[in-house]
């Protein structure tokens, strides 16, 4: 492959003979100060800054991780620091990388864009056309339509920065890999995700190679992919088979994956059809009314609350770990419907903050406390995530940001949208994923009877159907207060290796399953109460109280029947304070043991007062948890648990139950 210019000089004269003003070097440096006594300006630069700065720092991290070895097997390729290998989609990251190079001048990322390209080139292309997953962990080859995206917008936006005979070399390639999708995408070719992400590579393929018909088949795929969505708006097939329901009649959804990969290509699919002349005003009314509902689910902090989706195993509170981001789906969108703008605008930035905030070392961690608890952060969130900022910087609109004088002080503040769960609304149920939301004073809870289970088929080495899946039997899988934040928090039912080249393997340190849950331990088996399909939940819901019962039987995490035991967990959401009330009958003597780990990072400190309260403080506050069980809380270990999905270290609090009678644990703020 030529590549004239890669031991040359990427120069900023060399730039801006390219046509490229300084505006293009916007996000490596702080806005010029204001005059001392004046307001400071508020514009859509200071929004397009941090997207700017984050892709830059992700970027960073890229490079530094980046082989550089004589040998063509490794050279170019991005070593991943918490799993120890090259993950094999890491060739995504010529775009991220040639944007950064583009817009900042530094030949550093040119270099590592043309290497990571070569390397893909060299080790996972096929002589079909395609891409494969992985080195040898995974021979799957859907993943080719996310790096011809890559290579596309690469080329699109950023291709004067390469010689004309790699534009050439690149262009012919992304040829040779539209040719292979064209026979290879079907709508049931993977889970939902490969055909609907097809609508936006088939879209660029028509817009970089001038070849219609490729616009003409991400058409005819995205309306085939309206059969998906339900009434409600949620998107499904997110595991096979799709196109049936549950015993529940629920559907196989998996958040993650909605917002932060098929929802965002069906936003730049109908963006393309809107600029090549061919406008889709149906598909967009489906993706604006999709976002709206998968916006239900998002947190306040900018969190995704994906604690019952199919895929949840991926699950990284920020999103999920291998897709792109949420950015694009919402950003585009908000230029095509002003009644959603602002807060399609307001969910990207919450949502990019948080993902800024697990940022360290310009590393994109997988969940808030990863590197607090000394988990290493894998290099796949960093090249996936940073093509969703770059095609936000490339793409989408920044317009002026509204904002208000300060109340007794000279300057500006921003005024930022509420998002929908911000509201008091009382309660919402999805019975698509039967699921449901509460929304009671400052407490927001989520309790879930999905009975979808997800089987791995495509990844070698999976771990199949382990029992590891998504939370249910009435589980409150998701309790979040205002001020203090998440409270408690699903995570898998027992974690396992369902991808196992995307999912991390936890470190020598406390770790446990996180959702709340009764446990009973019998002949050397645990029998849970998250895993009971059949597990009937009632709902009573007043403007002042929301009360969920779930009713079922104890069963190991492979469905395995358990004496008989039965279960009984009662959530009662007020204003003031969560209750949870646990029975389990038919128990052995040996009784059963309510778990509900409580989040909090290793720095927040906690007193036991006395055996039945005990008080976290955290940054919002202090939070009391109390309990009537006549043991009063089990021994607390000084050490926090923890668990990579979807990354949050709790304080590991239980109760022991006798059998039949009830015990009660309340959460407040003190």
């Amino acid at each position: 492959m030529a590549n004239n210019d890669c031991n040359s000089e990427l120069t900023r004269r060399h730039l801006l003979q390219l046509g490229l003003g300084s505006a293009a070097l916007l996000g490596t440096q702080a806005v010029l100060p204001a005059f001392a006594g004046a307001a400071p300006p508020v514009n859509p630069s200071l929004e397009k800054a941090l997207y700017a700065s984050t892709l830059q720092s992700w970027c960073d991290g890229l490079v530094a991780h980046q082989i550089s070895l004589a040998d063509p097997g490794v050279h170019g390729a991005i070593l991943c620091p918490a799993c120890g290998l090259i993950h094999g989609r890491c060739g995504d990251a010529v775009y991220p990388l040639l944007r950064v190079a583009h817009t900042t001048g530094n030949s550093m990322y040119l270099h590592a864009a043309i290497d990571v390209h070569n390397w893909s080139e060299r080790n996972v292309s096929r002589a079909d056309g395609s891409w494969v997953n992985d080195l040898t962990l995974s021979t799957w080859k859907g993943i080719t339509v996310f790096k011809t995206i890559a290579l596309c917008e690469a080329l699109l936006h950023h291709g004067p920065v390469l010689d004309a005979a790699t534009r050439k070399q690149w262009t012919e390639r992304v040829g040779r890999a539209a040719k292979f999708l064209d026979g290879f995408i079907t709508l049931q070719t993977g889970n939902i995700n490969y055909p609907i992400t097809s609508t936006a590579t088939f879209a660029l393929c028509a817009e970089l190679l001038s070849e219609p018909r490729y616009l003409d088949r991400a058409r005819a795929l995205a309306h085939e992919a309206l059969a998906n969505f339900t009434e409600a708006g949620l998107l499904f097939g997110e595991g096979h088979p799709f196109d049936v329901t549950s015993p529940k009649g629920c559907h196989p959804v998996d958040l993650g994956y909605n917002v932060e990969e098929s929802l965002p290509a069906l936003a730049l699919y109908t963006t393309l059809a809107r600029k090549m002349g061919k406008p889709d005003p149906e598909v967009e009314a489906t993706v604006l009314k999709s976002l709206r509902t998968h916006l239900e689910f998002m947190l306040p902090d900018g969190g995704w609350d994906n604690s019952w989706g199919t895929r949840n195993y991926k699950w990284s509170y920020w999103g999920s770990r291998t897709s792109d981001g949420c950015q694009p789906a919402f950003m585009l969108m908000a230029e095509q419907s002003a009644q959603d703008a602002d807060v399609f605008r307001e969910a990207a930035h919450r949502n990019l903050k948080l993902m800024a905030s697990c940022t360290h070392g310009n590393l994109l961690y997988g969940g808030p406390d990863y590197f607090a608890h000394g988990d290493s952060a894998c290099i796949h969130h960093g090249f996936t995530h940073a093509k969703a900022l770059a095609t936000v910087l490339d793409r989408a609109t920044f317009p002026a940001q509204k904002h208000a004088a300060l109340k007794g002080s000279p300057g500006v503040e921003l005024i930022r949208t509420e998002l929908p769960r911000e509201q008091a609304y009382g309660l919402k149920s999805f019975p698509d994923i039967a699921t449901h939301l509460a929304s009671i004073g400052p407490w927001r809870a989520t309790v879930t009877a999905n009975d979808w289970e997800y089987i791995e088929t495509v990844q070698t080495g999976g771990g199949g159907n382990t029992g590891g899946g998504h939370a249910s039997g009435g589980a409150l899988s998701m309790l979040y207060h205002q001020q203090l934040g998440p409270m408690l928090c699903a995570s898998m039912n027992q974690y396992s290796l369902v991808e196992i080249s995307n999912q991390q393997q936890f470190t020598d340190k406390p770790h446990m399953t996180l959702t709340p849950r009764i446990e009973c331990e019998v002949k050397g088996k645990t029998y849970t109460s998250l895993v009971d399909l059949k597990a009937k939940v009632t709902i009573l819901s007043g403007p002042d109280q929301t009360s969920f019962t779930a009713e079922g039987f104890l069963q190991t995490t492979a469905h395995q029947p358990g004496e008989g035991i039965m279960y009984k967990l009662i959530y009662r959401v007020q204003a003031d304070s969560v209750t949870m009330i646990a029975r389990a009958s038919g128990n052995p003597s040996t009784g059963a043991r309510f778990i509900f780990p409580v989040v909090s990072r290793s720095t927040e400190r906690f007193a036991l007062e006395n055996t039945t309260r005990v008080v976290i403080e955290k940054a919002g506050g202090k939070l009391a948890v109390e309990t009537d069980a006549p043991r009063g809380f089990e021994a607390i270990p000084n050490e926090r648990t923890f668990n990579l999905v979807p990354g949050f270290e709790c304080l590991a609090l239980s109760v022991h139950m006798e059998s039949g009678p009830e015990c009660r644990v309340t959460l407040r703020l003190l």
